[in-house]
């Protein structure tokens, strides 16, 4: 499958000439990574340049266009929120020019009492929930809405409310309100099972355990709990059980890769100093040592180091590998540096758990100069996929329930990605890679990153345009045994797809034909290879994506770890459809996820 370059930054419309423009187009990754959860980038009402927060946006059209939104409402003693909704929905949808608007702009224009203008023209537009919080109404019944979204005339006593003439009439009845504020909220991004979650998190007794989930099943970062919780312990716990690592064993993809890389390389591992970090049950341990290792120095924190040594003194390997149960950024070793460093170290979407911040502390601290990284590459890639199956699955599901429509209680987003195994043919667009990793190089702040990326529709036998309803993400690793930067493949250089049989754990691993120099190995976690027990990582969509022959996606990915939860991950995905000359041919599209 053809990859994709990863494409220039988004280039913006505007006609302003300034240097501000491209000021916004050139926002830095820290600085977008520092403001995600502070607010969400935000589309300028007059351009396509994407700013940090609702309030840079409205800060960058002042300064460029010369329209100041929070102004000209203060101005206009225009201060509820349905003003503001009204006004920025106008703006985008009709697209008026800065100048002209602040010329025109009074408070009884006539797009002040259209309800039309309550429906948002960008999906979760930042603009339209900056002055909204968290907190909810107490009130509970069908139809609730948020407290600081009620109009204050839906607070005061009844004697002193009077409908103004910015306001929806009160006359049609409470529930009409409430029926086009819960629509409002849902196209806001806040939909009822969220909602619902949140009110079943506030209200949940302090002395319940909280879900765990995960591939070392992590406890989510969701709920309500009594005491602070360190992420960490419960992150090592999670391994100090038999199940997680039989999973990861079974795995032949795993561990058949890592044992034939380290089996075919004498040279690299024969009378060298060795460090596993995150030893688990010490089998590349055990792998190292059988290929002629000096000594290996197996790092594993959990209380499964335990099992580690007596797996290790039961193959006769106790005098070649010591185990050391500790955190490696805390422990000494009694050689001040090592050859190689071995570790598995990949979580779901490659990054999710945060070992990799863990085994880069390992590199700088104890790898001597030009030692070796295994795996030395790793990279995530990006595609569309028609996600028909999961649609069908979690959404569809609820159209016909026997014989009864239960569309009601179909969820209208998923915030979470969806650990799954796709099948190839879901496959529908091309490929691209998001981020290529340099183990002999790569920094911890390297691994927050943002990526353009184009996509284009695969061919389609009957013409018909191609129906996308989720993006998916896997990711490729390659060994080299050589440390250089002439060891890293190439954008274009394909992973191995090798099926190993479920039953090869049962013999041991065989070194590959001996090459010139080393052998190199690959795996792919990808829908074309064995499935793994990383699986794929999917992000369904709120509503398909029609492609067309002849149009691509283009958008950016953005990846960090989570801010309430380190080993987490959020991700904030934008996109956009453009024709072949680049002409945009849609609004700017983004939906944020957490990989949990």
């Amino acid at each position: 499958m053809p990859r994709i370059a990863r494409t220039p930054s988004v280039s913006s419309n505007s006609s302003s000439g300034s240097s501000d423009t491209a000021d916004a187009e050139s926002a830095t990754f820290s600085d977008w990574a520092s403001s995600l959860h502070g607010a969400h980038r935000t589309l300028s009402l007059f351009d396509d340049s994407l700013l940090d927060s609702p309030q840079d946006a409205v800060a960058y059209d002042a300064r460029v266009h010369g329209f100041d939104l929070d102004q000209v409402l203060a101005t206009l003693s225009l201060k509820d929120d349905y003003a503001r909704i009204r006004l920025v929905n106008y703006i985008r949808k009709e697209k008026p020019q800065a100048a002209e608007l602040s010329k025109t702009i009074a408070k009884d224009h006539p797009l002040f009492t259209k309800d039309d203008y309550l429906i948002p023209v960008v999906e979760n537009d930042p603009l339209l929930q900056v002055t909204f919080d968290d907190s909810w109404s107490d009130d509970e019944q069908d139809g609730f809405v948020p407290a600081q979204m009620q109009h204050p005339s839906t607070n005061a006593p009844a004697a002193a409310s009077t409908p103004g003439p910015q306001e929806p009439s009160t006359t049609t009845g409470t529930s009409a309100l409430g029926s086009r504020l819960k629509e409002l909220i849902q196209a806001l991004g806040e939909d009822d099972d969220a909602a619902m979650q949140r009110s079943q998190d506030t209200s949940s007794s302090d002395d319940e355990p909280s879900d765990i989930k995960g591939k070392g099943e992590m406890p989510a970062s969701g709920g309500k709990a009594k005491k602070p919780r360190d992420n960490d312990s419960y992150y090592f716990d999670s391994y100090a059980a038999n199940d997680i690592h039989e999973l990861m064993l079974r795995d032949t993809t795993r561990t058949v890769s890592y044992g034939r890389f380290i089996l075919s390389n004498p040279g690299v591992f024969k009378d060298k100093l060795v460090m596993d970090v995150g030893c688990g049950t010490g089998i590349l341990s055990m792998f190292a040592a059988r290929a002629g290792a000096k000594h290996v120095y197996a790092i594993e924190a959990s209380g499964f180091a335990n099992k580690a040594r007596l797996n290790i003194k039961n193959n006769g390997l106790e005098e070649v590998i010591t185990v050391i149960q500790g955190k490696v950024e805390e422990i000494t070793l009694p050689v001040q540096h090592v050859d190689v460093i071995i570790s598995e170290w990949m979580g779901y979407m490659l990054l999710y758990e945060a070992m990799l911040d863990s085994v880069l502390h390992a590199r700088d601290r104890f790898l001597a100069p030009g030692g070796l990284m295994v795996p030395s590459q790793t990279r995530i890639i990006l595609a569309g996929i028609t996600g028909q199956q999961l649609w069908d699955e979690g959404f569809g599901f609820w159209d016909n329930v026997y014989g009864f429509d239960m569309s009601a209680m179909r969820p209208t987003r998923c915030q979470d990605g969806l650990i799954e195994i796709v099948n190839a043919k879901e496959i529908c667009t091309t490929e691209t890679i998001v981020t290529d990793i340099n183990t002999h190089t790569a920094t911890v702040k390297s691994l927050d990153f943002h990526s353009d990326f184009e996509l284009q529709p695969l061919p389609s036998s009957d013409g018909t345009p191609t129906q996308i309803r989720a993006f998916i993400t896997w990711f490729d690793t390659f060994f080299s045994h050589d440390s250089s930067a002439n060891g890293q493949a190439s954008p274009s250089q394909e992973c191995s797809t090798e099926f190993f049989p479920d039953e090869a754990y049962e013999r041991a691993v065989e070194p590959v034909a001996k090459t010139q120099g080393g052998a190199d190995v690959s795996f792919t976690t990808g829908p074309r290879g064995k499935p793994t027990h990383w699986k794929q990582v999917v992000f369904m969509l709120k509503q398909p994506i029609s492609l067309e022959q002849g149009q691509r996606i283009k958008g950016t990915f953005n990846c960090i770890k989570g801010h309430d939860n380190q080993r987490e991950l959020d991700v904030e995905i934008h996109w956009r459809l453009v024709n072949e000359e680049g002409e945009d041919e849609s609004v700017m599209n983004y939906e944020v996820f957490r990989v949990n």
